[in-house]
């Protein structure tokens, strides 16, 4: 083999690279290791409780209707005394009716099905009824009973059963059994690689209590598969599409609709895009003040507090676009955490199962599991907006 003859002194640029010891830091730079702010604050949190069977309910009871439409196409004359609206279930006799449009007042003296018949113009101020238009609001203001009147139907309304699922979710991880024994600049790669992935179960969790589909798979026998749903499944209320350039204005009114209900306070934990973060801070200067760390279970919240109520922003990384510019880039999710719950399987929680390999394997194999599902509360209490760009 011929000899490289090397007539200076040796240089860097001439020491061959397999000779040179690499630089290498001990550490691993990770790009997200906490990305998942709603699994950590509900993990943490009171609401966090076992869960005794992989399908969960709980029970929600509203305020009983009391906002009704006209249904007939047309509308009706100044003195019709039978009309339709869309739920005749929700009115009584003698309840008292307003024409919001028109502010005209009706009693109701029978209900059969979706038609009322009704006493027009009864305020008393002389004035006859007005004519109404189809899909007029309708508003039940109260009763109005005769003295010596019998007791009347008795009025109730039923509460409602929504329910989950617990998922099972899986981050299976390992090396073989040389790799496992060999040097690497990074250490050893058990500890390394459980740390790595418990980063990375705990972003499914986060990802599956976002964007999560509710489903029961029985089609393998013996083998069902269920999907727990998420936030954007259950929150079908309070959604505004921003339209584009988010003002003052439009937050402002998608916060009076989720902040409505006085029964939840006005404290709300407000999940925000990165692009939803900035339009906030350009919007709300000087209005944001940090909370401390050591209240938030150690995630950075920035508050804003405005007349609806106290927004705990936290900027979520997972609300982002795809590859395409399609995704969740200009989504924000306000939540009354209270209603919300982190529900697990008992001894399902998140663990570190060890030596999941089958025997005579020449590797190692552990892996988290979680088995836990989300239980996520009363719609009208939580917001969703969309739509943002700018």
């Amino acid at each position: 083999m011929a000899q490289t003859v090397i007539r200076v002194h040796e240089a860097t640029d001439l020491v061959p690279a397999a000779r040179r010891v690499r630089d290498v830091a001990s550490r691993i730079a990770y790009l997200d290791p906490d990305a998942a702010p709603l699994t950590v604050v509900l993990s943490q949190s009171p609401t966090s409780r076992v869960a005794v069977n992989s399908k969960f309910e709980w029970i929600e009871k509203d305020l009983p209707a009391r906002w009704d439409q006209i249904n007939n196409g047309a509308g009706y004359s100044a003195t019709a005394t039978s009309i339709v609206v869309d739920s005749g279930v929700e009115h009584f006799i003698g309840d008292v009716i307003a024409v919001v449009r028109t502010g005209e007042k009706m009693r109701i003296t029978n209900v059969v099905t979706n038609t009322l018949t009704v006493v027009r113009a009864v305020d008393g101020d002389g004035v006859n009824g007005i004519a109404i238009l189809d899909n007029d609001d309708l508003l039940t203001i109260g009763n109005a009973l005769p003295e010596g009147d019998a007791v009347g139907v008795p009025r109730s309304h039923a509460e409602s059963y929504p329910f989950n699922y617990t998922q099972i979710v899986r981050t299976p991880f390992g090396t073989t059994g040389t790799e496992e024994n060999s040097e690497n600049y990074t250490g050893k790669d058990r500890p390394r690689l459980r740390m790595e992935q418990a980063v990375a179960h705990k972003i499914d969790l986060e990802r599956t209590a976002l964007f999560g589909e509710l489903n029961n798979d029985t089609s393998v026998a013996g083998s069902p598969r269920r999907y727990t749903g998420g936030l954007l499944y259950f929150l079908t209320q309070n959604n505004q599409n921003m339209g584009g350039v988010m003002t003052e204005a439009e937050i402002e009114n998608w916060m009076a609709g989720f902040t409505n209900p006085t029964g939840e306070g006005d404290s709300r934990l407000l999940m925000a895009s990165a692009l939803g973060i900035t339009v906030i801070d350009q919007l709300a200067a000087g209005r944001l003040k940090t909370v401390p760390t050591d209240k938030t279970f150690g995630i950075a919240i920035n508050q804003w507090v405005t007349s609806h109520g106290r927004m705990n922003i936290v900027k979520h990384r997972l609300l982002e676009n795809g590859l395409g510019g399609t995704g969740f880039g200009g989504y924000m999710i306000a939540v009354a955490v209270k209603r919300l719950a982190y529900r697990f399987i008992a001894n399902r929680n998140t663990k570190l199962l060890i030596d999941r390999q089958a025997p005579g394997d020449d590797k190692w194999t552990d892996e988290y599991l979680t088995e836990c599902g989300w239980q996520i509360e009363l719609p009208k209490v939580h917001g969703v907006a969309t739509g943002i760009t700018g």
